[in-house]
């Protein structure tokens, strides 16, 4: 079983150091998109540029990301999966959010292919909308209702 981590649930830990990851990172591979990253760090610039977080909140921020990051294995942004991302969705979904879900359904497919998506993925989201349109195509998606 492997787990996807959406962006939400990293920045949870990297800001607040929220502990739900660790139940994320206790399955046998944990994978995202190099888009987290990206997000990730724009973020940490963001809220230091608005002074929501000191010096000391942005090293002890990036120092988080990066220990995560070593034991994540990132997925490319290929053509392929923007190809996918551009393609529609059975409910409304948002384009940051369409890549993650792109990522993840051509990453099973191509990775496992003696199971189903349902059986060798769990996409994990704070994100309600995310969520949905995971569940909505056969993701599980286990931190639905969570906030």
């Amino acid at each position: 079983m492997t787990a996807y981590l959406d962006s939400s649930v990293v920045l949870r830990y990297v800001l607040a150091g929220e502990i739900t990851i660790r139940h994320v990172l206790e399955y046998p591979r944990v994978i995202s998109s190099e888009l987290m990253e990206i997000e990730c760090r724009r973020v940490i610039h963001r809220v230091r540029l608005h002074n929501e977080l000191n010096d000391d909140g942005v090293v002890e921020a990036n120092q988080r990301l990066a220990s995560l990051l070593r034991g994540i294995d990132l997925v490319e942004i290929s053509r392929e999966v923007k190809a996918r991302a551009a393609e529609s969705f059975p409910v409304v979904v948002r384009t940051l959010d369409a890549i993650h879900l792109a990522t993840v359904l051509l990453w099973a497919r191509d990775v496992d292919t003696e199971t189903t998506v349902e059986e060798s993925v769990h996409v994990f989201s704070l994100d309600a909308a995310f969520n949905t349109c995971a569940r909505a195509i056969g993701l599980e998606a286990p931190l639905t209702g969570m906030k």
